[in-house]
């Protein structure tokens, strides 16, 4: 990400001062007393910088300071924005995933729902959203072979705080996933199948 944006708002914010982008570069130096600690200097001149390619290597010494000092502040800003973005994400999930369960919860169902059981979600032609113990392959045997008369959402398991885990089924083809859930669970039964491989790999 470009740093430009960044180093602007804090020369606006007066937090980076503006001449530290400038082409030129002040050098101060100390100032000379001509009488140091109440003592005479014998010859005033030897206090005098005399090398003129001093000034010209404490300018560049201090350019490249000021591009340091720039860099880390515009590094370190940029990573808070990383975090204020994954906090802002990760807020709206929780939201997102707040009014889902809240929506099983109060959802349609004839059955006492027990903790630790997954649920299949459905809607009727009439609008209407239930939940089911049935699983989609479940309707292949009772309605004449025709499968589900409803539309499948998904399947949820029930925890034991009241929220509500999706589960994968063969029938997710097509299905909202609006929080990745699904996608989620997909990388990590590949990086468990993973591990298994490489566990029997190393036995």
């Amino acid at each position: 990400m470009d740093s430009q944006p960044i180093i602007r708002d804090l020369v606006l914010a007066n937090i980076v001062s503006s001449t530290a982008s400038s082409a030129e570069t002040c050098v101060q130096l100390v100032e000379s007393e001509k009488n140091p600690f109440g003592h005479a200097l014998v010859n005033s001149r030897n206090d005098i910088v005399s090398d003129p390619q001093d000034l010209v290597n404490l300018a560049r010494q201090i350019e490249t300071c000021d591009a340091f000092v720039r860099a880390n502040v515009s590094n370190r800003l940029q990573v808070i924005v990383n975090q204020m973005n994954y906090l802002r994400q990760e807020a709206q999930r929780t939201l997102m995933k707040a009014r889902r369960d809240d929506e099983l919860n109060h959802c349609a169902c004839n059955l006492v729902r027990r903790p630790g059981q997954i649920y299949y979600h459905y809607e009727r032609q009439s609008g209407q959203k239930y939940l089911s113990i049935m699983h989609p392959q479940d309707w292949l045997s009772t309605v004449k072979n025709t499968g589900c008369p409803h539309r499948f959402i998904g399947a949820y398991r029930l925890e034991y705080d009241n929220s509500w885990t999706r589960q994968p089924t063969d029938y997710d083809d097509g299905l909202d996933d609006p929080l990745d859930e699904l996608k989620q669970q997909k990388a990590n039964d590949l990086q468990q199948n993973q591990k298994m491989i490489e566990f029997l790999i190393k036995s």
